[in-house]
């Protein structure tokens, strides 16, 4: 049968060259990642004849003789290359080969493998976007021939031909000696009008895209150069661009995985590792061995960020994304938070990071034995293809060591703030007793001088007065230290991971679920008994809730944290009791084997029973929704002094790759918040307690949680 065949106007030159690029930048970007496939070890991108830089940013600096040319010491194009490669729309060249072999010259000869950034076959068009004429001049890697070819981008504007009709010039010319291989791309007649603000914005986005690990910068260099005219003379200013950003930030965390899942991380705080873990992360959908670093920064840290890079860091973006040494954008950019920070940070202002806080990056490639073919760039060369379970996993990677940075940030703050008081507390101390020395020196001074003794006794009232005062002004400093203490100490409890609103609303959605269950469990009692159901049960239940939202309006009144003598074996209890209704209406089978009878501790018993058993008690109701023999095992035994509680159940289990980060922030297991067993360490640990995820050899007990809390052997201790 008869066919038909696509043809191709001119005019596409323009829809994907100066239409589809959408800014000088992103076509200078697209030129040097071109140069970056070629193998060149360095490029270098000159302005020239433009005017010299004024003390307004807003100055315009080109003029109709100013050109922009881009020049690289990569492998180059023979006039066949041109032909078969440069000429030809959407070439899958690059695609095909994805790592290339080159033989660079520079002092020496070289062999460098590296994989290719562009696919698309559309880059070389950016060029369209800065100006509408081209001279380009190849010299191929065996040094062969110099091709230069002649293209003037308004030819394409004549809708009547196709593309293939529009002729471009070129001529042959012999190499010069001494010369080596690349390309040369001098653009003139500029599109647009460059100001200084355009040339510094320009400077600091290349930076940008440059990655900020040194030993990658050595691979490849971008140097630019700026000539102007000043006094009859020529002047050229020049530069090597390096993204040295996070050179003096000293608190971060470094992660690594790889194609199999395996991970290590440290945490670095001021160039010293405190905190390392290897870990397994499982996924569903790999997305291949990744390298991310994310920095933290104080207010300190912002202020000198701000002097050094000219932006604040919310300006500057927050975690971007490198494949092969480029950046993909729009990822971190001012603009764009692709990973949700500020929305997880608006929900709990207390405990987490705003994307003002964090900048670093993240690494990935192209190489094939990285696995992370997944991640693929956007058609429109702008962003990975994002509605792809492989990105979804990315985010959940790097969350993961965002809360891991998280984490040790305030619990670091925490113990700052605690130092600080105990210093306050000591120096009050010193001065009390300064003060005693002083006013018993001067009694000592006075005695011995020849002073009348209505005079002496009339000093000696004075002086008792002034040591009063100072010794009551020393303590108030005292009693304010120690208010301070207990004040932090709330502070970290009532936030429990994520300030006062999570806690709340936390705790009173397991007291709603212990008021359903009871209801559920009165309905069930009428049924079956046909008898009238006591609400006693309910109205404490409901009254519970009501001093929980009051209580929760005063916080910081420090009596919340007042501790009492009770016994374990009757809270553990207790919480059971009032649980026993939801429990039942799930078919849940709950044992508790105490071997604590009469152990004492000191606790909250509100935060005991609800901060703690409750939390666990609704996980573990969450874990076994999908079991048929559904039970929850409570036991305790004696340790010397200690008594400890384990906590299992025979539910889901939790998957091993997440067992190091169950206590951090926003883990969870269970489609939950994830702070419950935040909550749960925190409240432990503030009991001199402590709490640990332990396996044991029980098919009974896939998840077992051990508690430790110190036994008060005396009631009088």
């Amino acid at each position: 049968m008869p066919e038909l065949r696509f043809r191709t106007n001119a005019k596409v030159e323009r829809l994907i060259g100066r239409e589809l690029i959408t800014n000088n930048k992103i076509a200078i970007f697209e030129i040097i990642k071109n140069s970056y496939d070629a193998g060149a070890k360095k490029v270098e991108i000159t302005f020239r004849n433009f005017l010299p830089f004024r003390d307004n940013n807003g100055t315009i600096v080109s003029d109709t003789r100013s050109y922009i040319k881009v020049c690289d010491n990569g492998k180059g194009m023979t006039l066949d290359e041109i032909k078969e490669y440069w000429m030809e729309l959407g070439t899958p060249n690059k695609e095909k080969n994805r790592v290339e072999h080159f033989r660079v010259r520079d002092s020496q000869i070289e062999s460098i493998a590296r994989r290719v950034n562009g696919e698309k076959g559309i880059g070389r068009f950016g060029v369209d976007k800065i100006g509408s004429s081209l001279i380009m001049d190849s010299i191929d890697r065996h040094l062969s021939m110099r091709t230069i070819v002649k293209f003037n981008w308004e030819h394409f504007n004549n809708t009547n031909k196709l593309i293939e009709e529009v002729p471009c010039k070129y001529k042959i010319r012999n190499v010069p000696l001494g010369a080596h291989s690349g390309l040369s791309l001098k653009i003139k007649n500029l599109r647009d009008l460059w100001s200084q603000r355009d040339i510094i914005a320009l400077k600091r986005s290349l930076r940008k895209f440059l990655s900020p690990i040194q030993a990658e910068n050595d691979e490849f260099k971008i140097l630019f150069h700026y000539e102007y005219k000043e006094n009859g003379k020529v002047v050229r200013d020049s530069e090597e661009l390096i993204n040295d950003t996070f050179d003096y930030l000293k608190t971060n965390i470094s992660t690594t995985l790889d194609i199999n899942g395996n991970g290590f991380y440290e945490v670095y705080d001021k160039d010293e590792i405190v905190e390392e873990k290897n870990f397994n992360f499982e996924s569903k959908h790999p997305f291949g061995a990744v390298e991310l670093r994310i920095f933290y920064l104080d207010r300190y840290d912002k202020s000198i960020f701000s002097k050094k890079v000219g932006l604040t860091t919310r300006e500057y973006g927050n975690i971007k994304i490198f494949r092969e040494n480029f950046r993909i954008l729009p990822y971190g950019e001012s603009h764009n938070d692709w990973l949700e920070i500020d929305n997880k940070h608006a929900q709990g202002v207390f405990r987490t990071f705003a994307t003002r806080d964090v900048i670093g990056y993240i690494l990935l490639s192209y190489d094939p034995e990285k696995g992370n073919s997944g991640l693929r760039d956007a058609t429109d060369r702008v962003g990975l293809i994002e509605d792809v379970p492989e990105f979804d996993e990315l985010k959940n990677f790097v969350w993961m060591s965002i809360k891991i940075l998280q984490e040790y940030v305030f619990n670091r703050e925490k113990a700052r703030a605690k130092e600080a008081v105990n210093i306050l507390k000591i120096e009050s101390a010193s001065l009390k007793d300064d003060v005693v020395q002083m006013v018993s020196s001067f009694k000592n001074f006075v005695d011995k001088t020849e002073m009348p003794k209505t005079e002496k006794k009339m000093f000696y009232k004075e002086l008792s007065t002034y040591g009063d005062e100072l010794l009551r002004k020393a303590d108030v400093v005292d009693n304010a230290s120690k208010e301070l203490d207990k004040k932090i100490t709330v502070f970290a409890q009532i936030t429990a991971k994520e300030g006062i609103l999570y806690d709340m609303l936390h705790t009173i959605k397991n007291k709603l679920a212990v008021i359903n269950a009871q209801i559920r469990g009165f309905s069930y009692q009428l049924d079956k008994l046909n008898v009238s159901i006591s609400t006693t049960e309910l109205d404490i239940a409901f009254q519970s809730i009501s001093k929980l939202v009051e209580g929760a309006l005063n916080k910081v009144n420090t009596s919340r944290l007042r501790k009492i003598i009770v016994p374990i074996d009757k809270v553990i209890q207790d919480v059971v009791d009032s649980y026993k209704p939801r429990l039942h209406e799930e078919k849940i089978e709950v044992l508790t084997i105490l071997k604590s009878q009469e152990i004492m501790i000191r606790c909250n018993p509100e935060i005991l029973k609800n901060n703690i058993f409750e939390n666990l008690l609704d996980n573990s109701v969450k874990a076994l929704q999908s079991i048929n023999s559904k039970k929850i095992i409570i036991e305790t035994e004696v340790d010397n002094s200690y008594v400890n509680i384990f906590f299992s159940d025979n539910g889901v289990g939790i998957i091993e790759s997440k067992v190091p980060f169950i206590f951090s922030l926003w883990s969870s297991n269970t489609d939950g918040t994830g702070i419950g067993l935040a909550t749960v360490k925190d409240s432990i640990e503030d009991m001199d307690g402590q709490i640990d995820y332990v396996e044991l050899d029980d098919t009974n007990k896939k998840t077992t949680f051990r508690i430790r809390i110190p036994i008060i052997k005396n009631v009088g201790d």
